[in-house]
């Protein structure tokens, strides 16, 4: 029996990854400062916050957890790229992964970011295309890997890190561009937006999930991109929603300016993925919206 525990459980990525644990095989437990979450059999809910050092080695020796999901970070939308929160995260990573190690655990999986990377106009290839992230967040999440790496080596556990490229779907959080974008078009205020030009890979957040989830149960060590290897421009998925909401009038492309840094293209090359774990996504991108924009 695997003992799961999952940090940042009540997140937008950790919620869908919590439901897609299998319960036959797992004990499943999750830590969020509240020690509460959403209702579901077979999960174990602790209050710590691990932006407390002195409180995660307690909690890692209570649990003595053999798996370790890592999802718990800052990520409030506008906001998380240069917040000094950030360091925080670092050092909780940090001695989470000393502490698993320290108690036994077997298998670590953190998810990391594509921020990470110094993208180009080619897909974003592990272990070839530069780490060298332009925010605060990016540098942090970089460094947490090399952390995990070292706690790896001393303890001898497998390690893993996923990189998500850009997920959306439900439970996004309000403020990121496809949830604003549909409020928007519901209340038939404009939207002024960038040119729309630049290049994403954007991922369904259950199929993310699968993804994370078959990693942390999975023997491969290393870094996996998590995305789905196809480039679609922003301004694609804008019109998208506009035009199924019979708003194409709304969008106000140009208005304002791309954010300092910002990417042109920003997108997964998922060989590794496909070769060492043989996974695909299950979703395309006009199946998901549909979902969005049905409340499916």
């Amino acid at each position: 029996m695997k003992r799961v525990l999952v940090t940042g459980p009540s997140g937008f990525i950790g919620t869908h990854c919590l439901r897609r644990l299998p319960r036959d095989d797992c004990e499943i437990h999750a830590v969020n400062r509240s020690g509460r979450g959403e209702p579901g059999a077979g999960v174990t809910w602790h209050a710590v916050d691990l932006r407390d050092a002195d409180q995660i080695l307690p909690l890692i020796a209570k649990i003595r957890p053999t798996h370790l999901l890592h999802g718990a970070w800052v990520a409030t939308p506008g906001l998380y790229g240069h917040s000094p929160e950030n360091f925080a995260w670092l050092k909780s990573t940090i001695a989470l992964a000393d502490a698993f190690g320290t108690h036994g655990g077997a298998r670590f999986l953190g998810i990391g970011s594509s921020a990470e990377y110094d993208p180009d106009k080619r897909p974003c290839v592990e272990d070839e295309t530069p780490i060298r992230p332009a925010t605060i967040y990016g540098k942090c999440k970089a460094a947490s890997w090399l952390a995990v790496q070292a706690a790896a080596q001393r303890h001898g556990f497998s390690a893993a890190w996923g990189r998500p490229f850009l997920p959306y779907g439900p439970g996004d959080p309000p403020k990121r561009l496809i949830p604003s974008v549909l409020a928007a078009l519901r209340t038939g205020q404009p939207i002024p937006t960038t040119h729309g030009q630049q290049q994403r890979d954007f991922i369904y957040a259950p199929d993310a999930a699968d993804l994370l989830v078959g990693l942390l149960l999975a023997d491969e060590a290393g870094a996996f991109n998590i995305g789905t290897g196809r480039a679609t421009t922003v301004r694609a998925v804008v019109e998208y929603l506009a035009s199924h909401c019979g708003r194409p009038d709304l969008p106000q492309f140009g208005a304002i300016a791309m954010a300092p840094g910002e990417p042109a293209v920003l997108v997964a090359d998922m060989s590794k993925v496909g070769k060492r774990l043989a996974w695909s996504p299950q979703t395309d991108l006009h199946q998901g919206l549909d979902c969005i924009i049905d409340g499916t």
